[in-house]
């Protein structure tokens, strides 16, 4: 049995993110140790969201194996309310929590990660969008999502950040779908 087995990217599964708006913490977890973390939280029934993503590991020269694997490695969130979050003490498998004072645009950035791991499709910019331009999504499986516009190629990239990790998810967006610009700001 693999340790990444059983183990879901959202405990309760099917559990909206806002439901848990103003619990949320940030654990950064001892190096490889998420999946052992993320089944603690299951065993004790502590609310969590590890974004997941197909990893591609190359076996050999010609092969390639794909893999469940954190979006953001070193991390989890937790939802948790604060007079409870001494129970994460029993596990040694973290080196710090991290406080969320902005609730509802961490939420907010999980909610447009989240949906984009949904998607699982490529998708390509619209010609005429220039690097570095803010722009949100304004039809398809992705509407709603805001990002930055990080290239423009054949498959040109589109970029969600996230900035409590410090992170940045890329996805190609399809010509069809409507993006909006954003004024400067």
């Amino acid at each position: 049995m693999r340790f990444s087995e059983g183990i879901p990217p959202r405990y309760p599964e099917g559990k909206p993110l806002e439901e848990d708006l103003g619990l949320w913490w940030v654990i950064h977890s001892k190096p490889n140790r998420e999946w052992k973390l993320a089944r603690y939280l299951l065993n004790q029934e502590i609310s969590y969201y590890m974004p997941l993503y197909d990893h591609k590991i190359r076996i050999g020269k010609l092969h390639e194996k794909i893999i469940k694997a954190p979006l953001f490695r070193g991390y989890l969130c937790v939802a948790l309310d604060r007079e409870k979050y001494w129970r994460l003490y029993d596990t040694h498998d973290f080196t710090r929590i991290i406080q969320i004072k902005e609730q509802n645009s961490f939420v907010k950035e999980l909610q447009s990660v989240s949906r984009v791991l949904a998607v699982e499709q490529d998708l390509l910019v619209k010609p005429g969008l220039l690097k570095g331009r803010r722009v949100v999504v304004t039809s398809g499986p992705l509407k709603g999502v805001g990002g930055m516009v990080v290239g423009r190629s054949s498959k040109g990239r589109f970029a969600i950040t996230v900035e409590m990790f410090n992170r940045t998810v890329i996805v190609n967006v399809d010509p069809l779908t409507a993006l909006e610009i954003l004024p400067l700001s």
